[in-house]
């Protein structure tokens, strides 16, 4: 009876050994796989899927040290520079571990063409996961443009189960619009469902990593279902048959790429390719900012006042521009632009966010476009943020 009994005890901790490894070791693989691990940013833009955001989230939220999260846009994920260590977040990361904040992990939640309510709900997210102990929040002069009004949110596939009817017609979500959440149990699906129940796989997924990721894990190790991978193996092996191939997908036929786009161009920096008439207009309509009172605006002071209500240390800046190119093609009605950037500043700090115009801080020679820097410009601009962010921290640190 005692024999049975020890084997009985042994048994359940070898299986709860078992399933506390198997657990670690999953997490670590799919985030290590994702690279979250190594100055991971957003590479699809609005293609970027609820879940690769979600695991992000919680892989942050999951970290030690001093989190700080960087919100925003194309700006912040780098689109001028080609490797992940040339953004500015893993400047950032550098300038303060090798500074007053050595425990600092800086993470870049930057949205590719996102817009104020994009960073407002992003903003959300990370304080609702409690994921950083502050956050840095980008603001670009463009995104109060009549021209960005058009498509005030663009990441709809991902925020969109969590808003009214009314959210998604104020936004332009798409009329019927699926969301491609699919299975995925993130609370901004929660109020769409109609089975709150828990079923078996539900419960299992949420506390054993291995059968949640499995096929994340069979894709990286297997290259797809085991099973059906084995098959296919097999029937080339021993009977020469070739998997069917699934049919190519038709795209539209894209427009050109402007000049700047192209790959041999896309990290070069501005004057080293030329400027077509139709890459100024769309310059000049994105920094054409005529209104306060659009739907941008309103939900850049959304964020403001959630950032406040909600006391989270954070600091807005306002992203460098290219003034050299802007003048240069008589691209920006400049009276426009001191009034605009007062009065974006205003909102910041009427609710006592600490806000940093960065708008002229970096020479024209750093950048590839009107406002994506190259790599030393970016440097530059973590360094200016390094020196800012300390009151920010230091005050925080007090409470």
């Amino acid at each position: 009876m005692g024999q049975k009994t020890v084997g009985s005890i042994a048994f359940i901790v070898s299986l709860v050994i078992f399933f506390f490894i198997t657990n670690s070791l999953a997490l670590w693989y799919v985030f290590h796989q994702m690279g979250y691990d190594q100055n991971f940013r957003f590479a699809d833009g609005a293609h970027v899927k609820a879940d690769v955001l979600d695991l992000y989230l919680e892989y942050v939220a999951g970290q030690g040290g001093y989190k700080i999260a960087v919100v925003g846009d194309s700006v912040v994920q780098g689109a001028g520079v080609a490797e992940r260590e040339q953004t500015l977040t893993a400047h950032l990361q550098e300038e303060l571990g090798g500074g007053y904040l050595k425990s600092a992990r800086v993470f870049n939640f930057g949205l590719p063409g996102g817009r104020p309510a994009d960073l407002y709900m992003m903003v959300k997210e990370l304080h609702e996961a409690g994921a950083a102990q502050a956050m840095i929040v980008n603001i670009s002069y463009p995104f109060f443009s009549y021209e960005m009004t058009k498509t005030p949110l663009l990441y709809y596939k991902v925020w969109s189960p969590g808003l009214s009817r009314a959210g998604k017609e104020e936004l332009k979500v798409p009329a019927g619009f699926t969301s491609d959440l699919g299975a995925q149990t993130s609370p901004r699906g929660a109020e769409d469902s109609e089975d709150t129940g828990d079923n078996v796989e539900e419960i299992v997924s949420r506390y054993w990593a291995v059968y949640r990721f499995r096929q994340e894990i069979n894709r990286y190790l297997f290259g797809g279902p085991p099973a059906v991978q084995g098959k296919a193996y097999l029937d080339l092996a021993l009977h020469g048959i070739v998997p069917d191939l699934a049919p190519a997908e038709e795209f539209p036929e894209e427009e050109p790429l402007s000049e700047k786009d192209k790959p041999e161009n896309r990290y070069k920096v501005w004057t080293s390719f030329s400027w077509s008439d139709q890459d100024r207009e769309h310059l000049k309509n994105v920094f054409n900012v005529t209104e306060e009172d659009n739907v941008n605006f309103k939900y850049y002071r959304l964020l403001c006042r959630y950032l406040q209500e909600n006391d989270i240390p954070a600091l807005i800046f306002m992203s460098p521009v290219n003034h050299s190119l802007l003048q240069q093609y008589g691209l920006l009605d400049y009276s426009s632009y001191v009034h605009n950037t007062s009065l974006i500043r205003q909102v910041a700090e009427d609710n006592g966010i600490l806000f940093l115009n960065y708008q002229e801080a970096i020479p024209s020679h750093l950048f590839h476009d009107s406002m994506h820097m190259l790599d030393e410009g970016n440097a530059i601009t973590a360094g200016l943020l390094s020196k800012d962010l300390r009151p920010l921290i230091e005050r925080a640190g007090q409470r």
